[in-house]
Protein backbone atom coordinates (compact mmCIF):
# COMPACT_ATOMS: atom_id res chain seq x y z
CA UNK A 1 0.00 0.00 0.00
CA UNK A 2 2.68 2.79 0.68
CA UNK A 3 4.56 1.45 -2.02
CA UNK A 4 1.43 2.00 -4.14
CA UNK A 5 1.04 5.81 -2.50
CA UNK A 6 4.96 6.39 -3.16
CA UNK A 7 4.38 5.58 -6.97
CA UNK A 8 1.39 7.53 -7.29
CA UNK A 9 3.19 10.38 -5.32
CA UNK A 10 6.21 10.16 -8.13
CA UNK A 11 3.96 9.82 -11.23
CA UNK A 12 1.63 13.13 -9.84
CA UNK A 13 5.22 15.28 -9.44
CA UNK A 14 6.66 14.45 -12.32
CA UNK A 15 3.29 15.03 -14.56
CA UNK A 16 2.68 18.36 -11.96
CA UNK A 17 6.31 19.58 -13.09
CA UNK A 18 5.49 19.31 -16.73
CA UNK A 19 2.27 21.34 -16.32
CA UNK A 20 3.94 24.09 -14.68
CA UNK A 21 6.64 24.06 -17.47
CA UNK A 22 3.89 24.30 -20.25
CA UNK A 23 1.62 26.49 -18.39
CA UNK A 24 4.73 28.89 -18.05
CA UNK A 25 5.42 28.84 -21.69
CA UNK A 26 1.49 29.78 -21.99
CA UNK A 27 2.10 32.88 -19.40
CA UNK A 28 4.63 34.00 -21.74
CA UNK A 29 2.14 34.52 -24.35
CA UNK A 30 -0.37 36.40 -22.17
CA UNK A 31 2.18 38.56 -20.57
CA UNK A 32 3.35 39.79 -24.02
CA UNK A 33 -0.21 40.29 -25.29
CA UNK A 34 -1.31 42.36 -22.21
CA UNK A 35 2.07 44.55 -22.44
CA UNK A 36 0.91 45.20 -26.41
CA UNK A 37 -2.38 46.20 -24.42
CA UNK A 38 -1.16 48.44 -22.28
CA UNK A 39 1.01 49.87 -25.07
CA UNK A 40 -2.16 50.43 -26.98
CA UNK A 41 -3.87 52.14 -23.83
CA UNK A 42 -0.91 54.37 -23.60
CA UNK A 43 -0.51 55.45 -27.48
CA UNK A 44 -4.61 56.45 -27.22
CA UNK A 45 -4.29 58.30 -24.38
CA UNK A 46 -1.18 60.17 -25.51
CA UNK A 47 -3.32 61.03 -29.07
CA UNK A 48 -6.88 61.55 -27.96
CA UNK A 49 -6.49 62.69 -24.54
CA UNK A 50 -2.78 64.68 -24.71
CA UNK A 51 -2.35 63.86 -21.10
CA UNK A 52 0.97 64.26 -19.13
CA UNK A 53 2.68 60.81 -18.97
CA UNK A 54 2.70 60.58 -15.43
CA UNK A 55 -1.62 60.92 -15.43
CA UNK A 56 -1.68 58.43 -17.91
CA UNK A 57 0.60 56.13 -15.57
CA UNK A 58 -1.64 56.92 -12.70
CA UNK A 59 -4.63 55.79 -14.37
CA UNK A 60 -3.33 52.80 -16.42
CA UNK A 61 -1.97 51.65 -12.28
CA UNK A 62 -5.15 50.96 -11.30
CA UNK A 63 -6.10 48.40 -14.06
CA UNK A 64 -4.84 45.54 -15.81
CA UNK A 65 -2.92 42.56 -14.67
CA UNK A 66 -0.25 42.45 -11.65
CA UNK A 67 3.18 43.07 -13.73
CA UNK A 68 1.32 46.06 -15.74
CA UNK A 69 -0.05 47.71 -12.29
CA UNK A 70 3.60 47.27 -10.67
CA UNK A 71 5.05 48.51 -14.02
CA UNK A 72 2.90 51.75 -14.13
CA UNK A 73 2.90 52.28 -10.28
CA UNK A 74 6.92 51.74 -10.52
CA UNK A 75 7.49 54.43 -13.66
CA UNK A 76 4.28 56.65 -12.33
CA UNK A 77 6.75 57.10 -8.90
CA UNK A 78 9.76 57.77 -10.18
CA UNK A 79 8.36 60.24 -12.49
CA UNK A 80 6.50 61.93 -9.52
CA UNK A 81 9.56 61.29 -7.00
CA UNK A 82 11.71 64.40 -5.95
CA UNK A 83 15.01 62.78 -6.72
CA UNK A 84 13.66 62.60 -10.50
CA UNK A 85 17.24 62.71 -11.62
CA UNK A 86 17.16 59.75 -13.85
CA UNK A 87 16.10 59.83 -17.67
CA UNK A 88 12.27 58.28 -18.54
CA UNK A 89 14.71 55.72 -20.24
CA UNK A 90 15.89 54.72 -17.35
CA UNK A 91 13.00 55.02 -14.93
CA UNK A 92 10.93 52.69 -17.68
CA UNK A 93 14.05 50.20 -18.02
CA UNK A 94 14.59 49.94 -14.39
CA UNK A 95 10.22 49.05 -14.17
CA UNK A 96 10.59 46.67 -16.72
CA UNK A 97 12.77 44.65 -14.78
CA UNK A 98 11.16 44.84 -11.66
CA UNK A 99 7.99 44.13 -12.94
CA UNK A 100 8.81 41.27 -15.11
CA UNK A 101 12.06 39.77 -12.85
CA UNK A 102 10.08 36.88 -12.18
CA UNK A 103 8.34 36.18 -15.53
CA UNK A 104 9.24 33.83 -18.14
CA UNK A 105 9.84 35.65 -20.75
CA UNK A 106 12.92 35.72 -23.09
CA UNK A 107 15.62 38.57 -23.18
CA UNK A 108 14.14 39.37 -26.59
CA UNK A 109 10.78 39.64 -24.93
CA UNK A 110 12.32 42.19 -22.30
CA UNK A 111 14.45 43.64 -24.81
CA UNK A 112 11.38 44.94 -27.26
CA UNK A 113 9.78 46.13 -24.09
CA UNK A 114 12.43 48.66 -22.82
CA UNK A 115 12.21 50.06 -26.80
CA UNK A 116 9.47 52.01 -25.94
CA UNK A 117 11.44 53.79 -22.74
CA UNK A 118 13.76 55.06 -26.05
CA UNK A 119 10.81 57.52 -27.72
CA UNK A 120 8.43 57.74 -25.06
CA UNK A 121 7.94 62.04 -24.38
CA UNK A 122 10.90 62.46 -26.59
CA UNK A 123 9.21 63.56 -29.86
CA UNK A 124 6.62 65.28 -31.04
CA UNK A 125 3.32 63.63 -31.23
CA UNK A 126 3.47 62.09 -34.73
CA UNK A 127 6.81 61.06 -33.90
CA UNK A 128 5.75 59.45 -30.68
CA UNK A 129 3.13 57.75 -33.37
CA UNK A 130 5.04 56.22 -35.32
CA UNK A 131 7.46 54.49 -32.87
CA UNK A 132 3.79 52.96 -31.08
CA UNK A 133 3.14 51.23 -34.58
CA UNK A 134 6.82 50.22 -34.96
CA UNK A 135 6.92 48.78 -31.45
CA UNK A 136 3.44 47.37 -31.97
CA UNK A 137 4.95 45.34 -35.08
CA UNK A 138 7.52 44.10 -33.05
CA UNK A 139 5.85 43.03 -30.27
CA UNK A 140 3.43 41.13 -32.70
CA UNK A 141 6.34 39.41 -33.73
CA UNK A 142 7.13 38.52 -30.26
CA UNK A 143 3.40 37.09 -29.49
CA UNK A 144 3.71 35.05 -32.78
CA UNK A 145 6.74 33.16 -31.82
CA UNK A 146 5.21 32.61 -27.95
CA UNK A 147 2.10 31.34 -29.93
CA UNK A 148 4.08 29.02 -32.13
CA UNK A 149 6.25 27.99 -28.58
CA UNK A 150 2.45 26.69 -27.48
CA UNK A 151 1.64 25.06 -30.02
CA UNK A 152 5.13 22.98 -29.92
CA UNK A 153 6.31 23.33 -26.68
CA UNK A 154 3.50 23.39 -24.50
CA UNK A 155 2.18 20.05 -25.24
CA UNK A 156 5.62 18.47 -25.29
CA UNK A 157 6.41 19.91 -21.33
CA UNK A 158 2.92 18.15 -20.54
CA UNK A 159 3.25 14.79 -22.48
CA UNK A 160 6.39 14.63 -21.28
CA UNK A 161 5.71 15.36 -17.55
CA UNK A 162 3.49 12.51 -17.72
CA UNK A 163 5.64 10.28 -19.36
CA UNK A 164 8.33 10.65 -17.06
CA UNK A 165 5.68 10.18 -14.02
CA UNK A 166 4.76 6.86 -15.84
CA UNK A 167 8.81 6.05 -16.40
CA UNK A 168 9.36 6.27 -12.47
CA UNK A 169 6.57 4.66 -11.60
CA UNK A 170 7.14 1.53 -13.66
CA UNK A 171 11.04 1.84 -12.77
CA UNK A 172 10.28 1.43 -9.07
CA UNK A 173 7.84 -1.21 -9.71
Amino acid sequence: MVKAAGLFLAFIAASALGLLKSSEVRRRQRLLEEFRDLIAHIATEISYFKEPLPQIFGKLSTCGNEETAILMRSVMAACTSERFSSSLEDMWNQSINLAYEQCPLTSEDLAVMKKCGQFLGQSNFQGQQEHFRLLDGQLLRQISEAEEAVRTKSRMYTKLGVSTGLVIAIALL
